[in-house]
């Protein structure tokens, strides 16, 4: 990914550009907080569910590597016959789709991580 490339959200009539080289630090900053968080259980011996934080763990970070590929597999329409732009398009929504359909499943599993915690601060330590 380009740092002087930006991501454009619009929601409503308000567009929000960020480059990509902040959404990268924003990215780290929030995976090295929850990286912490994990840390500071483990280390006060609080019991958490090994398999919900191992399915945390692959689905936050496999699903950024996901959406990077989603990314890089975008076709950029040339100018051509009309049949490929409109093959091009379609693949294009595929991909748009696999993204989004990946960030909420990201999203998700960050409820799951909250609701680990929350777990494994009732039942206490070992």
């Amino acid at each position: 990914m380009n740092d002087q490339k930006t991501l454009d959200i619009n929601i409503y009539d308000t567009y929000f550009v960020i480059s990509y080289g902040h959404f990268g630090v924003l990215l780290s900053f929030i995976y090295s907080f929850i990286a912490v968080i994990y840390f500071v259980l483990i280390k006060l011996n609080f019991i958490l569910i090994k398999w919900i934080t191992f399915t945390h763990v692959i689905v936050s970070i496999g699903g950024v590597f996901l959406i990077l590929l989603f990314f890089k597999l975008i076709r950029q329409t040339a100018p051509g016959d009309f049949e490929s732009v409109l093959d091009d398009i379609d693949f294009n929504a595929k991909m748009t789709w696999g993204i989004w359909i990946t960030f909420f499943i990201m999203l998700g599993m960050q409820a799951v991580f909250v609701i680990n915690v929350i777990q494994a601060l009732v039942r206490g330590k070992r």
